[in-house]
């Protein structure tokens, strides 16, 4: 006897439109899970390293998205640079 799933989970909708946005968002968490990180370095191991690790995961999107951003641009200049010819 087998079970019908009737409702399935539904993709979340964002407004976030373009990589400088998704950078800086993931760069506030970063800084946020750093912040939580320094703070219960002493007290909570498992808080300091779940927050280490979010953190240093969250900081290199950000870098990650900030050299994608630059790779468009210089790709969208050498294209219009070529049109322009």
């Amino acid at each position: 006897m087998s079970y019908k799933f009737k409702f399935f989970a539904q993709p979340i909708v964002t407004n976030i439109k373009t990589f400088v946005e998704v950078a800086f968002i993931e760069f506030s968490i970063g800084v946020i899970c750093a912040f939580f990180a320094y703070t219960y370095y002493d007290g909570f191991i498992q808080v300091f390293v779940g927050c280490l690790l979010i953190a240093l995961v969250c900081l290199f999107l950000t870098i990650h998205n900030i050299y994608v951003v630059l790779k468009i641009r210089k790709e969208q200049k050498l294209r219009d640079v070529a049109n322009n010819s």
